[in-house]
């Protein structure tokens, strides 16, 4: 067998007894999708041409890339010749070109993305335009074969081998009925019927959003493939599944797929006008918004007030409750001065349930933190903790102990912290829960830091970094961001310290905070002491504007904080 030389997303060659040397440069990969993808050999003129169009020695530059190409495709493939030539050997293959033949999805991977993704050669405007085209090419060929790769499964009496296939469809051409419809035909033939019901709401969902109007009936007609029906109360069932599947989505930290999936189950609740369903949409909407995108985000402040309004409407308690604590979060994390009035509407909500009333302590003792008052702020938390782990919540016991260790470790309790946030690790890991991983690393990271430990230190930092990337979550860019700023300060680095702390710090003029407002008074903390160790000549500067972001915040930490620093400089 021989080697796989992929082109769909991230390129790289595969080969049966594992990696070899890889091509380097960009140019070298737009090279290799050149020679692959051409309808005939190209002459090298052309080649120079469209990848190296302002080089001193196009010819040169060529050469190095022809170099790097065979280096890297020895002894699966040859390249060279003028026209350029590719010769695959027996058994080596290039997915592309696997797709453009009509393939079955099965013999290359139909979720790697789109060709050389992430290589865009804005230099060489000849070549940017043939691999927009190709693109193209590529994509309309994948969908042809997805379709037939889906009839003939559905024809054979394969369903459930139909729908991944019909899945990945629908995801490469979301506002094309026909991929709804095979998928609804899949999951309708394998005798799924909630699928079947979740995939042609959601189908009537989009069409609705995003192009004003009503897919055809083929979708709904699609059901009699599988001898199934449509039925109202199917849709009542697919908003809640919806709900569940995005806030699942969220906590694995696929947040683009997880907001999807919620504003899908509001629309879907919207269309059947009834309060108490749309009251828990609207809340799980408003609350993902809330914290995967903005703490402010007017759209989630908007869905959460809907939803304490549909569900008290409704006699809905326990939603009201919900929407209630999260309205109460985003006040006291942007030190509104509301939250007080907020947290007590939603303790009274909350009642005896231990599982809710263990989310209100828990915001309750964040307000207190940072308002300096740790004492009551750590009894607070310590409920909250003993209430989860009552009502079987494990992450509402790790949100309260990873606050609680935060805290801790300002106060300069570091054994406490440690013992607390190792707790809170242990459940996020055991939970899976992505979403809320990178902040439990930072506060550990950042106990690494004060007991001198900086390469354990740069390492969870990494991790958290990493993640919180691939989240695009604010809040935590913005504290793992500080901890690498507080990292390479104390590696020596002012100017890369600063560089990161600046990245960190959302600086709030005339629109309300993107994050809590001790994140920001944290990382402005941070600038503060960078800067005031190393004599940076912006030290005045950042100790004023941490003097009034403490006082208008009313932050008596962080107030404390700024007359120290303006100690030392005077």
């Amino acid at each position: 067998m021989g080697a796989t030389i992929q082109l769909l997303g991230r390129p790289g060659i595969h080969r049966p007894g594992g990696p070899g040397p890889r091509p380097r440069g960009r140019k070298t990969w737009a090279l290799l999708a050149l020679a692959s993808l051409s309808e005939r050999p190209v002459p090298r003129h052309r080649l120079a041409r469209m990848l190296f169009p302002d080089a001193e020695d196009a010819p040169a530059a060529l050469r190095w890339s022809l170099s790097e190409l065979r280096r890297g495709l020895r002894p699966d493939a040859r390249i060279d010749g003028d026209p350029i030539a590719l010769d695959l050997e027996i058994g080596t293959v290039v997915d592309a070109q696997l797709v453009l033949s009509g393939a079955d999805p099965l013999s290359f991977d139909a979720e790697a993305g789109d060709l050389l993704a992430g290589i865009d050669l804005a230099d060489c405007p000849e070549f940017d335009f043939w691999l927009s085209e190709q693109r193209e090419r590529v994509r309309a060929a994948m969908r042809s074969t997805l379709r037939a790769a889906i009839g003939a499964r559905l024809g054979e009496g394969r369903p459930a081998e139909a729908v991944p296939l019909a899945r990945r469809l629908v995801r490469l051409a979301p506002l094309e009925e026909q991929s709804h419809e095979l998928l609804v035909r899949a999951w309708a033939a394998s005798g799924d019927r909630l699928a079947a019901h979740a995939a042609a709401a959601a189908c009537t969902a989009l069409f609705r959003r995003e192009l004003g109007v009503q897919p055809s009936p083929r979708v709904a007609q699609a059901f009699a493939t599988g001898g199934l029906t449509l039925l109202p109360d199917g849709r009542r069932l697919m908003v809640r599944l919806e709900v569940e599947a995005g806030k699942a989505a969220l906590a694995a930290g696929a947040a683009a797929d997880g907001l999807e999936r919620l504003r899908s189950a509001v629309a879907m609740a919207v269309e059947l006008g009834e309060a108490r369903l749309e009251g828990e949409a609207q809340a799980a909407l408003g609350a993902a918004l809330v914290h995967a995108v903005a703490l402010t985000e007017p759209a989630g402040v908007a869905a959460l007030r809907r939803a304490v309004e549909l569900a008290r409407a409704a006699g809905d308690r326990e939603t009201a409750a919900t929407a209630g604590r999260e309205l109460a979060f985003v006040a006291v994390g942007a030190r509104d001065g509301g939250g007080g009035a907020l947290l007590r509407a939603a303790r009274e909500l909350a009642g005896d349930d231990d599982g809710k009333l263990s989310a209100v302590l828990g915001v309750e003792a964040f307000a207190l933190a940072d308002s300096g008052r740790a004492g009551p702020a750590a009894a607070r938390f310590g409920r909250s903790v003993g209430l989860a782990d009552r009502a079987g919540e494990p992450r509402k016991a790790a949100w309260s102990l990873t606050l609680l260790a935060r805290a801790e470790l300002t106060g300069g309790d570091l054994a406490a912290a440690r013992d607390h946030i190792g707790l809170a690790r242990d459940l996020v890991s055991a939970e899976r829960w992505t979403a809320f991983r990178p902040m439990v690393l930072a506060v550990a990271a950042e106990l690494d830091l004060h007991e001198g430990r900086l390469d354990d230190a740069g390492q969870q930092l990494a991790a958290a970094w990493t993640t919180a990337v691939r989240l695009a979550d604010p809040c935590w860019l913005s504290v793992t961001g500080r901890g690498l700023g507080m990292l390479a300060a104390r590696r020596g680095n002012p100017a890369e310290a600063m560089q990161w702390l600046d990245g960190a710090y959302h600086r709030t003029t005339d629109r309300p905070p993107l994050i809590c407002r001790w994140m920001d008074a944290a990382t402005l903390d941070a600038i503060c002491d960078v800067a005031t160790a190393f004599r940076l000549p912006r030290a005045e500067a950042a100790v004023a504007e941490l003097t009034a972001l403490s006082t208008k915040a009313r932050l008596p930490g962080y107030a404390a904080k700024a007359r120290h620093y303006r100690s030392l400089l005077s």
